[in-house]
């Protein structure tokens, strides 16, 4: 068994006791790519020193990520960031946080195991996970994420948590103004259909936030770097820090996504299942409204300066707005 979770106090007061005196750490620290104090923290909180670490990449967060092994062979794994890699970032991992702690323990979800958070440090480990990315491009492996998808969203609705927080209503809201005050710079990057039908459409998303209720608890960033298949081809559903209530059928859209520019993804929300909740009506025109409000939101916040830690993150958008407002144009009739 894991060492239990403790309480904020007690953990940071371990972190200083444990890992800023030298002369009470004795055990020894293998040599690894995470930061010394997480290391020694983990061996402390666990119960084991670690003795290897491995490496992940592809994350958007900048800070340490690794597989972990202790040495009494347990493997869990660990993410770390700080206020110095990004600003934003411990705020996504203080969400993840809340939500796992709440979150009932299922096979296709990693376990907390534990959490330090010290005001500019915050670090999460996780039950260990022996998987790859999925290649959505599968049929078998894209039936398998859509059915945790699935599973993950019937569990889930109606929303079980009810966190005071930002819902997907509130998001667009958020989206919309900003579309609304766009600057004419970034205007004159749109589609040019976007140009021509602008008052109509802005019309056309005010509505949106309205056709957003919060039937569900939602991922809302469903993605295939945000999954992992393991070798008997079952699918694990990774970081929740994007988390907030909305509709039941964003998480399976969001999956979807991959396929917006082909006339497949529109087969693929006819299909969605019904969860007998309001968001079951008026589906295909409330996803329509989401593509073209978030790929023009997302190119209002495209043309700046990337945040600190974060170098890819403009071009990132710049191309998924671009992904978004294909698809949208597809399923408005525009050319």
């Amino acid at each position: 068994m894991f060492a239990p979770v403790r309480s904020r106090a007690v953990r940071n007061r371990v972190l200083r006791d444990r890992v800023t005196r030298d002369r009470v750490v004795r055990e020894p620290v293998a040599r690894i790519t995470l930061p010394e104090p997480l290391a020694r923290w983990i061996g402390y909180e666990l119960g084991s020193p670690v003795v290897a670490a491995v490496p992940q990449a592809g994350g958007i967060s900048p800070g340490p990520a690794a597989r972990i092994e202790l040495a009494d062979g347990r493997r869990v794994f660990v993410k770390s960031v700080s206020d110095d890699d990004s600003p934003h970032m411990p705020r996504l991992f203080r969400r993840e946080m809340d939500v796992l702690r709440r979150l009932p323990s299922v096979p296709y979800r990693p376990s907390l195991v534990a959490t330090l958070d010290e005001g500019e440090w915050v670090a999460i480990v996780l039950e260990d996970v022996e998987g790859t990315l999925p290649d959505l491009t599968v049929p078998a492996v894209m039936d398998a994420a859509r059915e945790v998808v699935r599973e993950q969203t019937r569990s889930l609705t109606p929303d079980p948590l009810r966190l005071p927080r930002d819902d997907v209503a509130a998001t667009v809201r958020r989206w919309h103004a900003g579309i609304a005050a766009i600057d004419p710079v970034v205007r004159g990057k749109l589609p040019h259909w976007w140009r021509q039908e602008e008052p109509a459409l802005l019309r056309r998303l005010a509505t949106l936030a309205d056709r957003m209720p919060s039937d569900s608890w939602c991922h809302f960033d469903v993605r295939d770097d945000n999954m992992l298949i393991r070798a008997d081809g079952s699918i694990v559903v990774l970081d929740w820090g994007m988390a907030r209530s909305g509709p039941a059928w964003m998480d399976e859209v969001l999956l979807d996504l991959h396929d917006v520019t082909t006339p497949t993804f529109d087969v693929r929300v006819a299909e969605l299942p019904a969860y007998d909740v309001g968001s079951d009506d008026g589906r295909e025109d409330a996803v329509t409204d989401y593509l073209l409000c978030l790929g023009v939101s997302l190119a209002v916040v495209a043309y700046g300066a990337s945040p600190h830690g974060l170098p890819r993150l403009m071009s990132q958008r710049r191309a998924e707005s671009h992904r978004l407002l294909t698809g949208a144009a597809r399923r408005l009739g525009y050319r």
